[in-house]
């Protein structure tokens, strides 16, 4: 097809058959975003099983040079703004805080649950819990301990608990979802039903950009988690999260304008331009035929290094998500009818119950690390195991297994 035609057409989403497109009904839940939770899931698994196989040549930061953590917060932010926004639309702000109430204790319970579990498994002898009770630095070569001693009162155990001051390194991102909920998600409310949306991004910047630069960050809630994910700073995404989930449809609406495809056009020029990117990391594990090598390597690590932090979400890594995660959106947009149809009878049950299934990784992670299985080295061995694993907790969703006890 020439240039010509292309520009006859009027734009690339033109040459898409339009039975393709997602359905506007007006619903309240909106399925591209379970699906983008669910898709999470097994690059999720990816991160925290990690054992090299088939599912590294997209979790690895290999769609661009971002984790499962900015696209989960993201995903959370839109939606806790969108359910409980159309609420307070409805009925007001005073209507939504008993919600929010209650979900925030729910998701407490929960993390004080799973710490409080992990720590009783350490005492079981024929178990070795080191998996889910130590992080390994793979960088610096330290080992941190997350639990206190084994001699410790249990009394140290629990108020450490109650702080959310310990827990398995997979799961702090629910204590930061959790810090999140409780600090924020009023205060985000609050300011948008005074009309105050644009002094409260202001604000949100403002905490980014002095933590950014503070070293080490500020730490506010002194939980676990703040060592990966500090608050004032991760905060950014949640709160822009909750307000495009807030005015969803104003965005829409823009986002259909001339204007607004342009703006979509760049993101995913970007998405593609960041994915490139990535594809030169000096990764020992990936195969030579995997990697780019317009980058030199010492070129990409200071680039790495210096823009795009995890912890501290770098400038670099802040862009990229934002860009992956509009042009992931408009695809399903434009493209819902075939992606549905291909991955949605898998992705959509998972990002349904993404808590859930964060609950239960944890203890099938656990379950593996105690399998005779020869040294996690094999690479079919190891996408065996991954897509077991995927398998299994796909099933475990849809049989609704342990719904009843567990938050979804």
């Amino acid at each position: 097809m020439t240039t010509d035609t292309l520009r006859a057409s009027g734009s690339f989403s033109e040459l898409i058959p339009s039975s393709w497109a997602y359905p506007d009904t007006g619903a309240t839940r909106d399925l591209r975003l379970d699906l983008m939770r669910g898709f999470v899931i097994p690059l999720l698994f990816a991160s925290h099983f990690e054992y090299f196989s088939a599912l590294m040549f997209i979790g690895w930061e290999r769609i661009g040079v971002v984790s499962t953590a900015e696209i989960f917060v993201i995903l959370s932010g839109i939606v806790v703004g969108m359910v409980y926004g159309k609420k307070m639309k409805r009925d007001g702000l005073s209507a939504v805080m008993p919600g929010l109430i209650q979900r925030s204790v729910s998701l407490y319970r929960i993390s004080v649950v799973m710490i409080l579990i992990v720590a009783a498994i350490r005492y079981l002898p024929w178990i070795d819990s080191t998996i889910i009770t130590t992080f390994h630095d793979p960088y610096g070569g330290k080992t941190f301990q997350l639990y206190p001693p084994m001699d410790a009162s249990i009394f140290q155990v629990i108020s450490k608990a109650l702080l959310l001051q310990i827990g398995p390194h997979q799961f702090q991102i629910i204590g930061m979802y959790v810090s999140m909920f409780i600090l924020f998600t009023p205060l985000v409310f609050f300011m948008i039903s005074k009309q105050k949306t644009g002094l409260l991004l202001g604000l949100s910047w403002v905490l980014y950009l002095i933590n950014l630069g503070a070293n080490p960050s500020f730490r506010p809630t002194n939980a676990q988690f703040e060592y990966a994910f500090p608050i004032l700073t991760w905060q950014l995404i949640y709160v822009h999260g909750m307000v495009a989930g807030y005015y969803k449809q104003e965005l829409m609406a823009f986002f259909a304008t001339d204007w607004g495809k342009r703006l979509v056009y760049a993101y995913i020029a970007l998405a593609v331009g960041f994915m490139l990117l990535t594809w030169n990391h000096p990764l020992d594990q990936f195969p030579d035929w995997a990697k780019l090598h317009f980058v030199p390597p010492d070129t990409f690590l200071y680039l790495y290094n210096e823009y795009f932090p995890k912890s501290t979400l770098g400038i670099g890594r802040l862009i990229n998500a934002v860009v992956l995660f509009v042009a992931i959106y408009a695809l399903m947009t434009r493209c819902w009818q075939p992606i549905n149809q291909a991955l949605g009878w898998l992705f959509i049950p998972l990002g349904q119950a993404s808590l859930y299934v964060f609950f239960i990784h944890v203890f099938l992670l656990l379950a593996i690390a105690n399998t005779p299985l020869p040294g996690y080295d094999n690479f079919w061995l190891n996408t065996g195991i991954h897509l077991g694993l995927i398998a299994l907790v796909w099933v475990l969703v849809k049989k609704e297994f342990l719904f009843k006890w567990i938050p979804h």
